[in-house]
């Protein structure tokens, strides 16, 4: 006889090895916003990746490459399946490393992308309206510099002035 063969059964037909992610889904509370599913192919991906990366270090402490990447990839991933990403299954796996701030991120992340695919461009309001704003502080901020650079300009002639008008009334 061949000894190929296993007796016994597997934890997928062993009901006592059930689905442990399938279970924390459904003891869960979650968020409204987390029953809205999405289409990934319209969303601009690329400028969701550094506001990630800045709220994880938010929520976090640290600037962790490895669950970035984690992040980005279930959605990349997940924008091939016609159902899209569950941000629920996301948030199981990203709690070891968020704990207590999971829901907080992940509320915010999908909201985000909630934004984002409502738009034409994939790119959420929020970050473009915060965009806006960044070039709004940098120009008033060149201004500023320009205007003291200016009374430089203005200080320096004036000084030259007179140390000329000095040096001849000492002539």
């Amino acid at each position: 006889m061949a000894g190929n063969f296993f007796k016994g059964t597997s934890t997928d037909q062993d009901s006592r090895f059930g689905d442990k992610e399938r279970k924390l889904i459904m003891n869960k509370q979650w968020p409204e916003v987390f029953n809205r599913k999405l289409n990934m192919k319209n969303i601009d991906l690329s400028v969701i990746k550094p506001w990630i990366e800045k709220k994880m270090i938010q929520y976090i402490g640290i600037e962790d490459e490895v669950v970035q990447r984690q992040i980005i990839n279930y959605l990349e991933q997940q924008s091939e399946d016609i159902r899209g990403p569950d941000p629920k299954v996301l948030s199981i796996q990203i709690m070891g490393y968020f704990e207590k701030n999971t829901l907080p991120f992940m509320t915010e992340l999908w909201n985000l992308l909630v934004d984002a695919e409502g738009q034409d461009s994939g790119i959420p309001n929020q970050l473009l309206d915060s965009k806006k704003l960044e070039y709004e502080e940098k120009k008033k901020e060149l201004q500023r510099l320009l205007e003291r650079q200016k009374l430089l300009y203005q200080a320096i002639e004036y000084s030259e002035k007179t140390r000329k008008k000095t040096k001849t009334e000492q002539q």
